[in-house]
């Protein structure tokens, strides 16, 4: 599905703890952002340790006419000029997804603007491409919070799980691991930060799945091990500041071997040489180097989005919608009523 003339999209984001309102323009230029506005919770599930979906819904709620407000008014248009709806329909959390999606029916039905339903994984996969040159095939990896995924991705409409984690994501282990030494949520970002000033060769950790047959990954072990480490050199507030850093800068190291290891399998296998790298994960500067290293990775050619589009927002689902089948709310009534949130919806 594309579109041969100018057309506006709408596109609203809300799958988990970020609320996010984009305006996107598609000329005979290509696809440009007008807009992109988020709304992050992470003040509100610090103190929790991780997301609290009760509390996210609620501060949705709070955020969703403020943020549409905002895009709109900074792309310049109204509501009249918008001529496609897109939003966020899974998977995630259900009472999250339910507030931009259900904000997106409202808008679409009242003003017959046609509204086509995303899968949050789908926007990331393509979120890269918001900046650089679409290259098909390629393969996806996409790496959050609660994802862990490799994709073949041939076209927008042909994409194929290849592997995935079979237990915690990879910023799951990055959360756990940050909490366990006290120092909060989310954990992905601090300790990246904190990773800079120790040594990533300090603690040598298995790397899980490193020689399976197979494109899969597991993240609980290596969960396990930090952990364990942690407990053997004293606990909280009791190993030496450097240790830390040293710890944080080995868990990072080994993390994002693996999941450089996996994605060399992938190109290998299915012998393509272009990469997407997406998620809120992808932002980690050691995984963004590690790929980038062209003495170690002469294989395959990498694409990052750019760090203010690797974490959840909307323009990667108005990017997405361009080029899905959209529901006509008058002359399809009853598949645009039965568009509903699924916090299951596998790609």
């Amino acid at each position: 599905m594309g579109y041969s003339k100018n057309i506006i999209n709408l596109a609203f984001e809300s799958s988990c703890d970020d609320f996010s309102c984009a305006v996107l323009l598609k000329d005979n230029k290509g696809i440009k952002i007008l807009s992109n506005i988020t709304y992050s919770q992470d003040f509100v599930h610090d103190i929790y340790g991780g997301v609290v979906p009760e509390l996210a819904s609620r501060n949705h709620i709070k955020a969703s006419l403020p943020a549409l407000s905002s895009a709109l008014s900074k792309a310049g248009i109204a509501l009249k000029d918008v001529g496609l709806v897109s939003a966020t329909a899974g998977p995630g959390l259900v009472g999250s997804l339910l507030i931009g999606l259900m904000e997106a029916k409202t808008i679409s039905y009242a003003l017959n603007i046609p509204l086509v339903k995303i899968n949050h994984i789908e926007g990331h996969i393509f979120s890269p491409f918001l900046e650089n040159k679409e290259e098909f095939p390629f393969i996806a990896l996409v790496i959050s919070g609660g994802h862990t995924h490799i994709y073949l991705v041939k076209s927008h409409s042909d994409i194929k799980l290849i592997g995935k984690t079979r237990d915690d994501a990879c910023g799951e282990l990055f959360d756990k691991v940050s909490n366990y030494l006290g120092f909060g949520y989310p954990g992905g970002r601090i300790i990246d930060e904190l990773a800079e000033k120790g040594n990533k060769n300090e603690f040598k950790f298995t790397l899980p799945m490193a020689h399976s047959r197979n494109l899969d990954m597991s993240f609980s072990g290596l969960k396990t091990a930090v952990i364990t480490l942690i407990d053997k050199l004293g606990g909280r507030g009791k190993i030496k500041e450097k240790i830390v850093f040293d710890i944080f800068a080995s868990t990072r190291e080994a993390v994002a071997r693996i999941l450089y290891k996996k994605t060399l399998d992938a190109c290998n296998i299915y012998g393509i040489n272009t990469v997407a790298v997406s998620g809120g994960v992808s932002a980690n500067s050691r995984i963004r180097s590690l790929f980038e290293e062209p003495a170690k990775n002469p294989c395959f050619k990498v694409i990052f989005p750019s760090i203010s589009l690797s974490t959840d927002n909307a323009a990667m689902i108005g990017y997405a919608g361009f080029f899905k089948p959209p529901v006509d709310p008058v002359k399809n009534k009853e598949e645009f009523l039965n568009i509903n949130a699924d916090s299951s919806w596998e790609l």
